[in-house]
């Protein structure tokens, strides 16, 4: 991209020069541009939630599995 070149926004397909924007305009793509950040955060940390919770699970499965184990051997 040349350095004089202004940033543009696609919505829909279609390319808007910033300066062409009103302040209104300006202020609701700054709105869903923070709000798609903050998405994309929300998702990054629900799966390491998922993660973390179905870890847990396993060893809680795995331990219980085991327990059984030992039982069935000293009947």
């Amino acid at each position: 991209m040349a350095e004089n070149e202004p940033n543009v926004v696609s919505i829909n397909g279609t390319e808007y020069n910033p300066s062409d924007l009103t302040d209104q305009q300006k202020y609701w793509i700054a709105q869903v541009q923070d709000l798609q950040q903050k998405r994309r955060a929300a998702q990054f940390q629900l799966d390491q939630i998922t993660v973390a919770a179905d870890s847990f699970m396993n060893a809680l499965i795995k331990s219980l599995s085991e327990e059984t184990e030992k039982e069935m051997l000293n009947v």
